[in-house]
């Protein structure tokens, strides 16, 4: 039997999040150590309990869950969820957004909970531990005897304290890969994608703490795209699992493209989050990535949280510190996805 990977997947559940869970328990591949929550497309107490809902929903009981950061490292939620709307004014008329909306970062998108679409039963006795992510993380690292991937799916914020805090242990990490960023897809404003641009100083502080990043950023994910066909195929697996990621991916489908009529997506979405799960499970799955430098602003005022990424390969004296993914096989994206639901419960 090949041997599982080792990972910590830190995230902030968001529908893409529920996926990525998803591939990543029923691809029976990794070995999830924990998972650890921020705060980004919801609080920091709903993303938890999505993650939570989710782990018990599928049987996944024994991995722990910690909770981490609400706010930013710099910034408060409130200004980052001020700047966010502000981005978005030209994009969908403000009297048409519900007040509970203009709260929070992800609800145009993944609903008020954070997860809408999909009623989880009441009664969880699943938990979080006492642990804060970042000491979760600190003590998954410190008592592996083996370097540990960790796999982020939200904004960056414990990631950047687990580089401040202990950086004796950045050599116990594998690699990070993370959904995030973007190179020359643009989606609001130029370089902006949401997780980086929730905590820019965060971003930056990963980005430059040397240890080996992969980043499925929207020039992937954007690529990378589910339709009704997978939606019923999830459906017909008959179980639990697949009832609720079908329910869950087509309320995400739906309310995606109505706040991103533009893009013209017709009845296609992405997964966004899954496809960094997807690569540490199976790289060739990936078919187009390059290594290149990826600079993070943090000090303009329409641009903080940009990953500027040097793919004309101009910036020779610096070091090309990201791999950053172009395309993936869809395809075989889909089938793994697939796959993995009907694994779980």
């Amino acid at each position: 039997m090949m041997k599982k990977i080792p990972v910590i997947i830190d995230c902030d559940p968001g529908h893409d999040d529920m996926m990525a869970l998803v591939l990543a328990y029923g691809s029976q591949k990794l070995d999830i150590r924990a998972v650890t929550t921020v705060a980004g497309n919801n609080t920091i107490r709903n993303t938890t309990q999505n993650a939570l809902n989710v782990l018990h929903y599928i049987g996944a009981d024994e991995i722990p869950v910690a909770m981490g950061y609400q706010d930013p490292m710099v910034r408060s939620h409130a200004q980052v969820m001020e700047s966010f709307m502000a981005s978005r004014k030209k994009m969908r008329p403000q009297e048409t957004v519900p007040a509970e909306e203009k709260k929070i970062t992800g609800a145009s998108v993944h609903g008020v909970s954070g997860m809408d679409g999909f009623t989880f039963p009441a009664e969880n006795p699943k938990k979080a531990c006492g642990l804060h992510s970042v000491e979760m993380m600190a003590k998954v690292l410190r008592e592996s005897d083996e370097k540990v991937t960790l796999i982020a799916t939200g904004p960056l914020t414990n990631l950047g304290f687990l580089v401040r805090l202990y950086p004796e242990l950045l050599e116990k990490i594998e690699r990070i890969s993370l959904m995030g960023g973007t190179s020359e897809f643009v989606l609001s404003r130029p370089f902006m994608e949401f997780n980086t641009f929730v905590d820019a100083e965060a971003t930056k502080i990963v980005f430059e703490s040397g240890v080996p990043i992969t980043m499925f950023g929207y020039d992937v994910t954007y690529r990378v795209l589910f339709d009704q066909d997978t939606v019923d195929r999830l459906r017909a697996l008959g179980n639990r699992t697949g009832g609720m990621v079908a329910d869950l991916l087509s309320y995400f489908r739906e309310n995606h493209n109505k706040a991103l009529t533009r893009l013209e997506l017709g009845d296609r979405a992405p997964i966004h989050d899954a496809c960094a799960v997807a690569g540490v499970i199976d790289p060739t799955l990936v078919t187009d990535s390059r290594r290149m430098h990826v600079d993070i602003n943090i000090g303009g005022e329409f641009f903080d949280g940009a990953t500027v990424c040097d793919y004309a390969g101009a910036l020779e004296a610096l070091p090309q510190n990201v791999e950053v993914v172009y395309d993936m096989d869809t395809g075989r994206f889909l089938d793994s996805l697939i796959e993995a639901a009907g694994r779980c419960l």
